[in-house]
Parts: structure tokens; sequence; C-alpha cells
């Protein structure tokens, strides 16, 4: 008797919270489109652009987190780290190394293509871009490196300031 009492008064007490405790006023659903302007980008946001474009330079590589998985097709931060490579080496050309695992030469040849085919778009001209199987070009930061950097990054440069391209080529101080 004394059972059937605890477990009625515990359906009781777990139908209250169930009711009570699982209101919510407003429903949100996750796949609904945009209503409200997102809030700005940190303002500290457009001083690690510059420190993001000096590493690049350094590293002149894509990898394979850079074109869709097993296929030879650019993934989006591959499309944008190519535009970026562009953008940056547009006045002078260059060459990216392809940072590779895959042991498949007819799809390392595909995307070898498909980049040099991308960039051929996006950078028109005598200066041009190529990509050739390799290793990063950057020889890493020792930690006294990093440390300094952290520094140098924690001191606000505006990107008006900062090194950028400009339509007559090569880069300075601000504009």
């Amino acid at each position: 008797m004394v059972l059937v009492r605890v477990m009625s008064l515990a359906l009781v007490a777990a139908c209250l919270v169930m009711t009570t405790g699982c209101q919510q006023g407003e429903t949100v659903s996750m796949n609904s489109p945009q209503t409200e302007d997102s809030p700005p980008q940190p303002g500290i946001a457009e001083y690690f652009a510059y420190h993001n474009d000096q590493g690049m330079i350094s590293d002149m590589s894509i990898a394979d987190v850079h074109f869709i998985p097993h296929q030879a097709s650019l993934s989006g931060i591959g499309e944008a780290r190519l535009e970026r490579y562009a953008e940056l080496l547009a006045t002078t050309g260059g060459t990216l190394n392809y940072d590779t695992r895959l042991q498949d030469n007819t799809l390392i040849e595909a995307r070898l293509a498909i980049a040099r085919e991308f960039l051929a778009h996006a950078v028109p001209g005598k200066n041009q871009i190529s990509v050739v199987l390799g290793m990063p070009g950057g020889r890493g930061m020792l930690a006294t490196e990093s440390m300094g950097g952290l520094g140098v990054a924690r001191q606000p440069e505006p990107r008006g300031t900062a090194y950028r391209l400009n339509e007559t080529g090569g880069g300075g101080g601000g504009n």
C-alpha cells in the first residue's frame, strides 16, 4: 500500500515537472532564415587579417582539407584560400605547394589541375600562380618567435595602415 502511494506521488511529481518545467515562451527553429542582422565582428578582427596573410605567404600551400574528400572539387575553404592567394599574389605570381598524403596519382593530378584552373581564372595575365606537389614552404616558428608574434598581435594596427595590395601593384604603408 505504501509502495503504491509512493509510486503515485512520484508519477504526479514527474507530470508536474514535465508540464511546467519544459514550457518555452517561443519556439526556435535552427533552420529558419535569419531575421535580424548578425552582431558586428569585433574590432580586433581586422588586425588578425594582416597576420593571417603573412602566415599564408610564408606557407604558400594547400592541403587535402581544401578539397572535397575523395573528389577533385575544391571545398568552400579551398575556394576561399585560393581566392586569397590570388589576391595576395596577383602582382608577383608564385608557386603554391599541394601537400597531400594521398597515394592515388590520378586524384592528385586532377586536384592539381582544378587548383591551377581556379587560379588561372582568378588571376588572368602574365603573373600566373602555379600549383605543384610538395611540402609547405614555411619553416615554422620557434617558441621565442611565437611569443614575439603574440606581443606584436596585441599591438593595434588598423587594416588601413597595414600591408595591402592595391591596383598599381605591390604593397606598402597605408593608403
